[in-house]
């Protein structure tokens, strides 16, 4: 895709995601749950990953060398992102050890970035120094790939409850933000420019439909209902 497309759409992303923090901050807050908060701080992640690449793509005609580590930081702050999405919504699982310990939660996306980077330092021989090498790449985009097929199920599974709440569009949502992944790791491996249009038409339409399950038809301070239209109170399992 043209670098200035690109910008557009990962500029579009970031503020979808920053509009997603702020709809979520002050009902999650308020209603004193404190691991809710993962909810606004996921996102926050995602926001802070969607500006980096939109910088990334501007500067790296003038600043090559800053491709590799910017790529690299988009990333992993994408991946942590879509984690800490997963960790939140795992709370109310039988996972306990995951779901309800803060040091487990900081240790798994510690132990991706680990396990990816000395795999990349072990197996990669040679990659340019504007590009992110594909055994970084492929592997946190397999990542971001089971956290978001996760939490379709996660929001999927009690299907009359998130239908009644909110016509089922948060599982729809984090759907398209699954099929974003897919379009990527189609793309690395040289399906070329439909799979890229794939991933980032994916992204766009999941986070606008998540905008809109999170702000349309909300009441202020009704923290409850966007609670359950993003599937946050379902029963335990």
């Amino acid at each position: 895709m043209p670098s200035g497309l690109v910008v557009v759409v990962e500029i579009l992303s970031a503020l979808a995601t920053l509009t997603l923090v702020f709809s979520t901050l002050k009902p999650c807050r308020e209603s004193g749950i404190s691991y809710l908060l993962g909810v606004p701080a996921g996102f926050g992640l995602l926001t802070i990953a969607f500006a980096a690449n939109a910088f990334l793509t501007l500067t790296e005609f003038i600043f090559p060398a800053s491709g590799l580590i910017l790529g690299v930081v988009f990333l992993l702050t994408q991946t942590y992102g879509l984690i800490f999405l997963a960790l939140t919504y795992a709370r109310k699982t039988r996972l306990k050890f995951i779901g309800e310990s803060v040091s487990v939660e900081l240790a798994i996306p510690t132990a991706v970035t680990i396990a990816v980077l000395a795999y990349s330092f072990t197996y990669e021989r040679s990659a340019p120094l504007n590009a992110v090498p594909l055994s970084v790449s492929l592997p946190l985009r397999a990542v971001m790939a089971l956290a978001g097929l996760y939490i379709v199920y996660e929001t999927g599974r009690n299907w009359g409850l998130t239908r009644r709440a909110s016509e089922g569009f948060v599982t729809v949502g984090f759907l398209l933000l699954l099929v974003e992944q897919l379009g990527f790791i189609l793309a690395e491996g040289n399906f070329g420019d439909v799979a890229i249009f794939l991933g980032y038409e994916g992204r766009i339409i999941g986070l606008f439909v998540l905008v809109a399950v999170t702000f349309v038809g909300i009441k202020k301070g009704d923290f409850t209902a966007l609670l359950k239209r993003l599937g946050l109170e379902a029963p335990a399992h």
